[in-house]
């Protein structure tokens, strides 16, 4: 299917992450800022941590740990 206007084929993203190690937090950008890292830590915690019970006290440290221990 072309990708737009340009009519260049491509291959379709994908920008659905399949499990819990395909899901990086940061999505390879160095430079973001608190409030981003916020919104995708909220947004990996709603798919990810539904039965932690750390779940409403977790940061980016606490997250930084527990993406170690896998």
């Amino acid at each position: 299917m072309a990708c737009g206007s340009c009519s260049k084929r491509r291959a379709a993203q994908n920008t659905n992450a399949q499990s819990k190690d395909d899901y990086d937090l940061m999505g390879g950008y160095s430079n973001l800022t608190d409030k981003q890292i916020k919104a995708r830590l909220e947004v990996y915690k709603r798919k990810y941590c539904k039965t932690c019970n750390k779940r409403y006290d977790c940061d980016y440290a606490s997250y930084a740990a527990c993406r170690k221990d896998l």
